[in-house]
């Protein structure tokens, strides 16, 4: 009797199983595959969006989130030409809105059903062209019953039992993150926990490997949202493998792996965008022999509970008493740093459900042993490789250099395979960035990397051919105009009013102000006005560029929005008649006769701020902007005593933000501090409006982003909704034109210097922040050399991109840097009193 076909399981995330194309390749993926004389498992995630929307519901029970959920995987299914038989799931959502809480158990029956309900339209696309077998979770996935964490844990992020099953067909489909428990109730395995159903499975039906589908390469050696030159691990053992996902590398979840190690099962990680490309081979036999740093990454949101007391100096079964508390809340530990009078752990949201009740409870129950002190809103910096303890010769003076930043622990593994360091939240990225740059960036070829991450998105870009920008369009005159007047930023101001025209389908919003600080050309401004548009100010220098170029401009189209200026300066704007933003109790307190009988926005912080890089998240508690919650009630008093009326509410969380979902936050926050601001006329939900940086990216959704709003303002009818786009509008429509000055080789480094630097775009100095760069002159040769791209000034960090693949350069090629129509020219300087690049308006 033959053999059975061997086994591959083939899992796809939510942003691969999210339209009609992705569904094509997965076929395209899953016939290659069959054909080779594999049987097929194809295990999913929910549509994208999807579980972030089924989150929501189940936080507030808000029944307008139903139809969009509804909305969204009928798209679906019109686009794969299927019937979505998803009412039985949606009416249990209508059932679940009427409400007031839900149980552990009902929120994980609510996330499930995104899996469902994607797996039911992906039953009906597939099976027109393959025989499909169905494959339940719930029998197959069993939670442990032995499992000590809390119960919400153990149900919304669930350990399992696996069984064996045997394949009676050749291709089968099963959604993931779904298990049951032994009563056969629903529960869910936690944020990524497809991933772990995948290799689960692979378990189960002994699989000859496990290939998971994403929207990346594989696995890097750092975020390269954060990190450009990223490098691409292309193979890596088990454990390091395992120690990446637990300390935040984001591509596998770190429950997955174990399974496919203790049953010898390959994983294999692939790119649905660039399916031909490397990726990742986890594996035994690729693990380092010598010691490396494999990966920095980041873990955001830790909580560190700091204990002190004398009692603990050499007293038996102190440890234990303490220890005990976090047991019995269900808490489990990341981090253990001892001293003589102090232990100090770290709390991981990834392994807790950690809530405000929480914190307070634990609090009470350590404080019957010693001193306690929670910090919230720290990050763990964890390096993961191969013998560390002999590496940190190289590694003390790079912390050595953060001396001047609070470190709250460090932490050495007992496997030798990770040391950990705690800072505050807004240093971790920072920390990041140098620790790679010395430890892997130098070493990448020695190490094995192979691409960078900006290396693959550029090819990517090429293969994707997407519709050419204006500046490729007009690439000779570009090169012309260049050699009269470079260094010169170009601005094309058809592409702002295209941009304008995208905002404008944002039909709920009443109002937009153009933050002009993003760039302030006479020219621009007027553009921007003349389409609609009003302006928002920050200093009277800016207050008067717009009185000298825009005569006739509204005084309700201004809004001035100043942060730590001196009191004349709100003085000003108010004699003027504008909107003034105040994100500060302090000036109100102490000129309350300047504010008397205003009416007043007031910029509140959030709690939370996001963006690409810490400079440019400008809420929480390590950001100076906005007004703290705790400070409205006293702010609100103060006002009713001096006859201020509060007329509206901002926030601004950050710069470059391309989760829609981030709005729905700052807008629930706002509109929730109405019930102490009742005057209130106007939400200004400000910025932030990522642009589409990089080939991969998926620039902001505006219909997604649009249903957010119009929910607040049905909810709230008489409020008028506002915002502030600035880069958004200008950013694509500006570049920056440079001539080469000299070429160098230096080791296995190549460096292309130009006639301006820093001084003209300060932005990847500042924040690290990655923009397209072009040969011009030659952009129809082939890429032959890996260059970083650096200025003429007296710095090191006077750096425009690394690793940029290049065609041979030569001095006089004009080079092109993209999408630096935003704080390039505004945030320009004379440093080294070089001039910076001129402005000109493109013709």
């Amino acid at each position: 009797m033959n053999e059975p076909n061997p086994i591959v399981v083939l899992k796809f995330g939510g942003t691969s199983v999210s339209n009609l194309s992705r569904w094509q390749q997965i076929l395209t993926i899953v016939q290659q595959r069959l054909k080779q004389g594999l049987r097929v498992i194809i295990v999913h995630s929910a549509k994208s969006g999807i579980t972030n929307l089924l989150e929501k519901f189940a936080q507030n029970l808000d029944a307008a989130l139903i139809t969009e959920i509804k909305t969204s995987l009928h798209q679906l299914a019109k686009e794969l030409n299927v019937k979505a038989q998803i009412n039985t799931q949606i009416d249990k959502l209508h059932q679940f809105s009427q409400k007031d809480t839900l149980d552990a158990y009902e929120i994980a029956q609510v996330l499930s059903f995104g899996e469902l309900m994607t797996s039911l339209i992906a039953y009906d696309y597939l099976s027109t062209q393959l025989t499909l077998e169905k494959l339940n979770p719930k029998n197959i996935f069993i939670s442990h019953t032995d499992d000590n964490r809390a119960l919400a844990t153990r149900i919304l992020s669930a350990k399992c039992h696996i069984k064996p099953i045997e394949l009676e067909s050749q291709c089968a489909i099963m959604p993931g993150f779904i298990a049951a428990d032994t009563k056969g109730n629903t529960v869910v395995l936690g944020r990524g926990g497809s991933d772990t159903s995948a290799c689960s499975l692979a378990v189960a039906v002994n699989a000859k490997r496990v290939e998971i589908w994403t929207d990346v390469h594989g696995i890097f050696s750092a975020n390269p949202h954060v990190v450009p030159t990223a490098c691409l691990i292309e193979k890596i053992g088990y454990e390091e493998a395992r120690e990446i996902a637990a300390s935040g590398g984001k591509v596998l979840h770190p429950r997955c792996i174990l399974p496919a190690e203790q049953n010898n099962i390959p994983i294999h990680i692939y790119n649905t965008q660039d399916a031909k490309a490397h990726g990742t081979i986890i594996k035994k036999g690729y693990e380092s022999t010598s010691p490396r740093v494999r990966a920095i990454n980041v873990r955001h949101k830790i909580t560190l509970v700091s204990m002190d007391s004398m009692n603990m100096w050499h007293q038996a079964g102190f440890m234990g008493k303490i220890f005990a508390v976090y047991e019995k809340l269900g808490l489990s530990i990341d981090i253990v740093v001892t001293a003589q009078t102090n232990v100090t752990i770290s709390l991981d949201i990834a392994d807790n459900i950690i809530s405000p009740i929480i914190l307070e409870e634990l609090h009470q129950m350590l404080s019957e042993f010693c001193e306690v002190k929670i910090i919230k809103n720290c990050s763990a910096v964890t390096l993961v490789g191969y013998r560390m303890r002999a590496l940190l010769g190289e590694i003390a003076p790079i912390i050595s250099s953060f001396a001047e930043q609070r470190i709250y622990l460090t932490s050495q593994s007992s496997n030798d395979l990770n040391t950990s360091i705690v800072v505050d939240e807004d240093q971790a990225d920072k920390l990041q960035i140098a620790l790679h740059d010395g430890l892997i960036a130098t070493h990448g070829n020695q190490y094995g990397f192979g691409a960078t991450w900006e290396q693959l998105i550029t090819k990517q870009g090429q293969k994707m051919n997407k519709k050419p920008t204006w500046w490729q369009e007009n690439k000779d005159k570009l090169i012309a105009l260049a050699q009269q007047n470079s260094p010169c930023y170009v601005y094309h101001l058809d592409t702002i009013v295209y941009q304008i025209n995208q905002l404008k389908k944002l039909t709920s919003i009443d109002k937009m102000f153009f933050a002009m600080k993003s760039n302030s050309n006479p020219e621009v401004l007027k553009t921007i006005h003349a389409n609609g548009v009003g302006l928002e100010m920050v200093s009277p220098g800016e207050i008067n560029r717009v009185e000298n170029t825009l005569s006739g401009i509204q005084k309700d189209d201004l809004l001035f929005t100043p942060n730590f200026a001196p009191i004349q300066e709100y003085q000003l704007a108010l004699d003027k008649g504008l909107h003034v933003t105040i994100d500060n109790k302090f000036i109100l307190e102490q000129y309350p006769d300047v504010f008397a009988n205003q009416s007043l926005i007031l910029r509140l912080d959030p709690g939370h701020g996001s963006g690409h890089h810490k400079y440019v998240r400008t809420a929480g508690e390590h950001s100076k902007f906005g007004i703290h919650h705790s400070e409205l009630v006293e702010i609100k008093q103060f006002c009713d005593q001096h006859n201020i009326t509060i007329k509206g509410l901002h926030s601004h969380a950050g710069s470059g933000i391309l989760e829609h979902q981030n709005w729905d936050r700052i807008l629930a926050y706002l509109t929730e501090q109405m019930q102490i601001f009742t005057d209130v006329t106007i939400i200004n939900m400000g910025g932030g409006y990522g642009i589409t940086e990089n080939p991969y990216e998926k620039g902001l959704d505006m219909l997604k982003l649009n249903a957010i709003i119009s929910r607040y303002k049905k909810q709230f009818p008489k409020v008028q909704f506002w915002m502030e786009p600035g880069r958004y509008l200008v950013a694509n429509a500006g570049v920056l034109l440079a001539k080469v000055t000299q070429t160098k080789v230096k080791g296995n480094s190549g460096y292309i210097g130009l006639e301006t630097g820093m001084n003209s775009l300060i932005r990847p100095a500042l924040y690290s922040a990655w923009h397209n760069i072009v040969n011009l002159s030659k952009s129809d040769k082939t890429p032959e050399i890996t260059a970083t791209i650096v200025g003429p000034m007296c710095e090191t960090g006077d750096i425009l991109g690394v690793d940029r693949k290049l065609p041979q350069t030569d001095a006089g090629d004009v080079f092109l840097i993209a999408n630096s129509g935003a704080y390039g020219f505004s945030m320009a300087s004379r440093y080294n009193l070089r001039e910076p690049a001129q402005e000109i308006i493109f013709e």
